[in-house]
């Protein structure tokens, strides 16, 4: 059984209304599986108490929202170039560029109705950049490094693909940051293709912008837009990286972009 993402919220099992924005305009994903959640012990208890057209929905709703919760936790990708599976990100080249085209599916298998589904645990994140005990505070379903090379001073981004949940940094080619002195700037910008996936938002989509000062995360902004761009100015002397994170319910394509 394969449920498309993008229409996984046409059905009203879920009150969308009540998954409010945080003070700092990101999604509260915590609060979204509370709501998924609860709408699994409503349905296991029968008490549950939907609107009509609510009630004609079957009992995969709790698939449904297991795969939800699934998603949220955690992004997988296939990488068609390596053959195997990739957690996160993943850069795109001729070989897995079809990936970018096709919708954003959750398969999963039909359970008899009142069967208890029990939630994964939550991935474990590990980054070499960003502090281990700042790493279990994060909502982000992956963290993987990209590289942007130098050319003239300025570093540029390359075309990658980023499923929900998933939290890029960027880095130079040899994984360092950017060492900045106080007083100092680093800007980023970067553009999205939401033109090769037909299910992309054409008004852009939502990502979490900020950067990493000595591997310590902080949050610029969350923005749906096209493009993007940011620009810091180091408080104090050391290494500083720029992150993005998907969020959206769906791939985003970072088509170019450029640090410097």
């Amino acid at each position: 059984m394969k449920i498309k993402i993008s229409e996984m919220f046409e059905d009203a099992f879920v009150n969308t209304d009540a998954i409010q924005l945080k003070e700092d305009l990101s999604i509260d994903k915590d609060r979204v599986r509370q709501l998924v959640m609860s709408k699994i012990n409503c349905q296991q208890a029968g008490t549950d108490k939907l609107p009509p057209k609510t009630k004609r929905i079957s009992a995969k709703i709790t698939l449904i929202a297991a795969a939800i919760i699934a998603l949220l936790m955690s992004a997988v990708a296939v990488n068609a170039a390596s053959g195997g599976k990739l957690f996160g990100a993943m850069l795109l080249n001729n070989e897995n560029r079809h990936i970018a085209k096709e919708p954003n599916y959750a398969s999963m298998e039909e359970v008899p109705a009142g069967t208890v589904i029990e939630t994964s645990e939550r991935r474990v994140l590990i980054s070499d950049i960003i502090n281990k005990d700042k790493l279990h505070t994060l909502n982000a379903g992956s963290v993987t490094n990209i590289a942007a090379a130098e050319n003239n001073g300025k570093y540029a981004i390359p075309e990658l693909l980023t499923n929900n949940g998933d939290l890029v940094v960027f880095t130079k080619v040899d994984e360092s940051g950017w060492h900045l002195n106080k007083g100092d700037k680093l800007s980023i910008r970067f553009a999205l293709d939401i033109k090769t996936n037909k299910y992309s938002d054409r008004t852009g989509e939502r990502m979490e912008i900020g950067y990493i000062k000595n591997g310590v995360l902080i949050t610029g902004f969350v923005k749906k837009e096209k493009e993007f761009s940011y620009t810091i100015t180091a408080d104090e002397a050391g290494e500083y990286y720029f992150y993005a994170e998907n969020y959206s319910a769906s791939y985003i394509i970072i088509q170019s972009g450029i640090i410097n």
